[in-house]
This record gives C-alpha cells, structure tokens and sequence, in this order.
C-alpha cells in the first residue's frame, strides 16, 4: 500500500476514498498520505501517466467506484478517453533535468490464448469432488436489520468441515412473495478481508434490492467475519488443499442454497448468480456443478494463462464450457484487472450457448447505471419481470 502495510480487516476510511459517491477534497483522507507526502496515490481519481503503450496511455491507483485492489493495476486507456474517474498530478521537474524522466514508450505484448473445451467425462470426473451430503443445516438467524427499503437478516447454519457458515439474505419491504433473489460472490477486495461482504452488497445491489429481488450472499472463510488465523498461507495452485479449499468455499455457498430453499418468502426456481471479478472465477466451478441457477452473470470475469497451473479439479477453464443456464458477461473494453481481449474474450469464446456478452468502454467496474440497466433487463429476460401489487 502506498501507506505502508494494510491488515486484513482494517478499514480504508480515511485512508482512501473508493466509496461510490464521487470524489472528494484530496486533503480527505488524511491517514493515506504516502511516506513523499503524496495523497491519493490509491483511489479518489486515477492518474495519468506519460507512458505510452500500444493501445493508448496508463491510468494507475484506481478511482472512487472501484475496488480497492485496483489501486496496484494499472489501465491502458485510448489518448481522448475521458472519465470523471481519471485525473493526473502536476509536477516539476528539478532544475537541470535531463532525459525523458521515466516518461519511456512501454512495450507490452499480450498473447490471446485460446482454451480447448473439456470433455464431458472428465467433467463428470472432476465434479465429484464437489459433491456433498445434505445434513441437517440448523439454520438460525442472529441479527435483523431494518431500513426503509430492505430488512436484513444475519444467519448462520452449518457449513463445510463441521463449521458454521455466515450469510445475509436482503428481503425488499412492501412487494408480494416469493421474490427472485440474486445470489452474490463478491469480488476479491472481500476475499481479502478489505472490506466486508455486506458492505460490498449494498454497494452494488442495494438497486436491484430496491427493484423488487431479494439479495443473498454467504460468507466463505478468509473472508472478514470468518478470517484466517495470522500467518496464513494460501495453498500453492498445483496442491490438493487449493483444491480443498476451492471445496469447502462452494459447499458453503451451496449449503447457502439449500438454505434458501426452506424460505417460503424465495421462489427456488428464479435464482440468479451474480459473480464480480474474482465472483465470476468462483462462478465458472459453481455455476457447472449446480443446476439451481436460472440466469448467470459474470461481470468483469476471465480466465488466465496461469489457469494453467491450477489442478483440474479447481480450474475454472475446465468447468465454464459446463455451464448450462443462460450466460450474461459484462466486461470493460479497457479493464486494468482482467484484460478483455486476454482474458475475458477467451473465457466468452470457452463457454456454451446461451450466452450473451456486453462490452461497455470503461475499466474493470462499470458505471452503476450501466450496471442496473443491464443487469435488470437480463433478470427480467431470464427470470421474468418482478411481480408488482
């Protein structure tokens, strides 16, 4: 961080502004201030560099609407790209300067990868792994929150290893039952303890819940309320506890399902899933080994060449061409995080049909706008329009 070290489980606030809510004065955050003196090296507005690259000039630190982790990546925007999420910082050169002061031409060549589909018996082999027992879930809930628009819920039930899982179910207030739900797993900000998964829901699905579809996600381990203990190494790709640990996640997010089918308040057959970044790679081994998804949308998702190195039965390019359901992608033509034409085109070309993709010029996070729009016109198309009084 441009702070120094960041804990898992600390807050931003005061540190950077990524918040959803537009800029803010750059002397906001006071605690982000770089070891030069330096504000909003992270978030606020990403800044132009005087770089080129092939495609245009990068923009780094990410911006207000972005996650956090986007702060280490940079974007390779068109010269004329404009945005009220890109800015630059002025500077002066010392006196007697010479040569181009680190402004190099930056020479990055990208090979597009294509990924022959797996068969379907080796999927049926690597699916296996995912099967689990339906014990009793011993579901409670422990906390309600009411607002104006939505309650709330706060639930633990039996999860993966004999641990109990953690999930929040949104209800929308004043609209008939059984509601269509969209089922949430978040981006990596979450999976890295940044921030927590209901902060992350209502900032992007608090408009869907207020379009009249219940929201549901579920806390996986590593995850803020369910944190790893200090000195945890996450498992190397290759091994059989990263496939393990892939396991237990989707078990509790399929546990999580199950639960959502006691909730006479859910109609069971309009589930939707909804993956967001590092969601979305989730998605690709979720949405093949469960059929209970009636719509998938994968936004800013793909799939890398590192994919490579990851045992099969944890390699989300060997479960996408499985998916059954109808398939939205919404990508970003300039996305700093997961490259389109590298990695989310791929990935779009790897699953079948139906399936749908939606580009908009812009980086890894689309506008919230766009976002609603889109989303809401496919659920709609999918799952069938809202019910209304």
């Amino acid at each position: 961080m441009p702070w120094g070290f960041f804990y898992p489980g600390e807050s931003l606030q005061r540190r950077a502004n990524f918040d959803i809510n537009g800029t803010q004065p750059v002397t906001s955050s006071e605690f982000g201030m770089s070891p030069f003196g330096s504000y909003n090296m992270a978030g606020n507005v990403s800044e132009w560099c005087l770089n080129e690259l092939s495609n245009g000039y990068p923009a780094t630190g990410g911006a207000w609407g972005q996650p956090s982790y986007t702060f280490a990546e940079y974007a390779d925007y068109p010269g004329l790209y404009s945005s009220d999420k890109v800015g630059f910082r002025c500077v002066l050169n010392s006196p007697g300067a010479t040569g181009d002061q680190g402004g190099m031409h930056i020479e990055i060549k990208d090979e597009i990868p294509n990924y022959p589909p797996s068969s379907d018996a080796d999927f049926a082999a690597w699916k296996k792994a995912y099967d689990y027992d339906k014990t009793p879930l011993d579901p409670q809930v422990v906390d309600v929150k009411e607002t104006a628009e939505w309650t709330r819920e706060r639930i633990t039930f039996n999860g993966a290893d004999g641990q109990r899982a953690i999930a929040y179910l949104y209800l929308p207030k004043n609209y008939p039952r059984p509601l269509q739900v969209i089922h949430v797993v978040p981006a990596s900000d979450v999976a890295a303890g940044l921030r927590s998964l209901p902060d992350s829901m209502e900032d992007r699905i608090a408009p869907f819940i207020k379009s009249r579809r219940a929201a549901f996600g579920v806390v996986i381990n590593g995850y803020i309320e369910r944190l790893r203990p200090q000195g945890y190494v996450p498992p190397d790709r290759a091994t059989v506890e990263y496939r393990e640990r892939s396991v237990n996640w989707i078990t509790d997010v399929r546990r999580g399902l199950d639960y959502l089918e006691t909730r006479k308040e859910i109609d069971p057959t309009k589930i939707a899933f909804f993956g967001p970044s590092a969601g979305a790679r989730i998605g690709l081994i979720l949405a093949a080994v469960e059929t209970r998804y009636r719509a998938v949308i994968l936004m800013g998702g793909g799939v890398s060449k590192r994919d490579s190195e990851t045992i099969a039965e944890a390699n989300p390019v060997n479960f996408a061409p499985h998916i059954r359901g109808p398939k939205l992608m919404v990508n970003g033509r300039f996305d700093e995080d997961t490259p389109f034409k590298t990695q989310g085109e791929p990935l779009f070309k790897l699953l079948g049909e139906p399936k749908r993709s939606i580009v908009f010029d812009g980086g890894h996070i689309p506008p919230l706008e766009f976002l609603v729009t889109t989303m809401n016109g496919w659920l709609d198309e999918t799952l069938g329009p809202v019910k209304h009084e």
